[in-house]
């Protein structure tokens, strides 16, 4: 082909045809701009296409992360809620609302000064947010929506600060008024104490115990209720997940 045109110029100068020259020069530089911009179009159809089909992936991928985000918030709503209902009986237990057992009331004990503390799944996220990836997710709205998630997700704030309350103020009270005693230490390490015994008429009267089991029924409750949001939240996200694979097949 460019053989083909060399000649062509060639003869046309041989023959002094010059304007006719011009004219065949002009035209074989807007083939070859054509020629460039068709293959400009090709190469970008191609990235298109693969980078669609590495949305795909991704996309996939952060559905993947989410179903599990989905079932540990269902599993922590549910300890929540439990742990809650451990501090309603510990109280009706102290204030003798309710027959004492000295065993399920340690095991009570021990519900309320657990940690819950939900961590996202984010292995998705922290890789297509580092190499740029995320970008490729071409529904801004959705690519929106999971930059937030992450963000209230691991940072935390709510369980952060329940945890530390309970590890600064509920555990060294609950610890000092119920697994210091006579019956509990010796149950827990089969070792003769000198131990005061469990009274319960004390801590019936102890405000600050009393306080701090009450905070920690609150501090569930509230766990509970932003576990059910965020679990709505997660269970939105894959359905818009699901369509946007959907649309892009």
């Amino acid at each position: 082909m460019i053989k083909f045109f060399r000649k062509t110029r060639q003869k046309l100068l041989q023959e002094n045809r010059f304007s006719k020259y011009m004219l065949y020069a002009i035209g074989e530089i807007i083939l070859v701009v054509i020629g460039i911009l068709i293959a400009l179009q090709i190469n970008n159809w191609k990235d298109y296409k693969k980078n669609r089909v590495e949305e795909q992936q991704i996309l996939k991928n952060f559905k993947e992360d989410l179903e599990t985000d989905k079932k540990l918030l269902d599993e922590f709503k549910g300890k929540a809620l439990s742990y809650s209902k451990s501090a309603d009986t510990i109280l009706l237990s102290i204030n003798e609302a309710v027959p004492f057992d000295p065993n399920k009331f340690i095991g009570h004990a021990s519900a309320i000064i657990s940690n819950i503390y939900f961590e996202s799944s984010s292995s998705t996220f922290d890789q297509s947010l580092s190499t740029g990836k995320i970008d490729l997710v071409e529904n801004a709205e959705l690519r929106k929506e999971l930059l937030e998630y992450y963000k209230l997700t691991k940072l935390n704030f709510e369980d952060k600060r329940i945890s530390e309350t309970n590890q600064n103020f509920v555990f060294p009270e609950v610890f000092s008024q119920i697994v210091a005693t006579k019956e509990v230490s010796e149950q827990l390490t089969g070792i003769a104490t000198k131990l005061p015994q469990f009274d319960l008429h004390s801590l019936a009267t102890n405000r600050a115990f009393s306080t701090w089991v009450i905070l920690k029924k609150l501090a569930f409750r509230e766990q509970s209720i932003n576990y059910t949001e965020l679990s709505e939240k997660v269970m939105d996200l894959i359905s818009k997940i699901d369509e946007e694979i959907e649309g892009n097949n």
